[in-house]
């Protein structure tokens, strides 16, 4: 009879720490593309924003708005996209999220109103996925060695 024993116990937690370094990459990876997608005046799927009306960027320049003619960036806030939980290898949990201030805000933005467009900005978009999917893989196969 031939018999196979696998133990997990011990490995659990360098799994766990592994799994926990992947999962805060991915929030720093989020963070990256959320801001760098802001900059350049992009959705989550990598489309331009649809130019501001003329009475938007009107009201901006009254208000003083350093940047009237950008969609989303008025006070500069929602640009302030943080990790705000860090995973661990107890915590399996890695957070990310926009100033306090402005989350309404953000919100409101991210899924449209009444007479406001929807301008996704806060997701995770094609381009994102697949960069997220490949580090996961490449986490797993650090995981997960086979010998021969």
């Amino acid at each position: 009879m031939i018999k196979a024993y696998l133990r997990a116990k011990p490995k659990v937690k360098l799994v766990n720490r592994k799994i926990a370094e992947m999962l805060n990459d991915m929030a720093d990876a989020f963070v990256g593309q959320t801001k760098s997608n802001l900059k350049s005046k992009k959705d989550i799927h990598g489309v331009r924003f649809a130019p501001l009306k003329d009475s938007t960027v009107k009201a901006k320049k009254k208000k003083g708005s350093s940047f009237p003619r950008t969609p989303l960036i008025d006070t500069g806030a929602m640009r302030k996209v943080y990790r705000s939980k860090t995973a661990s290898a107890s915590s399996l949990e890695s957070k990310v999220t926009v100033a306090e201030k402005r989350k309404e805000v953000a919100e409101f933005h991210n899924e449209g109103g009444e007479n406001l467009p929807q301008r996704e900005w806060f997701g995770i978009g094609t381009k994102l996925e697949r960069r997220l999917n490949k580090m996961i893989r490449a986490k797993i196969k650090s995981i997960v060695r086979f010998e021969k």
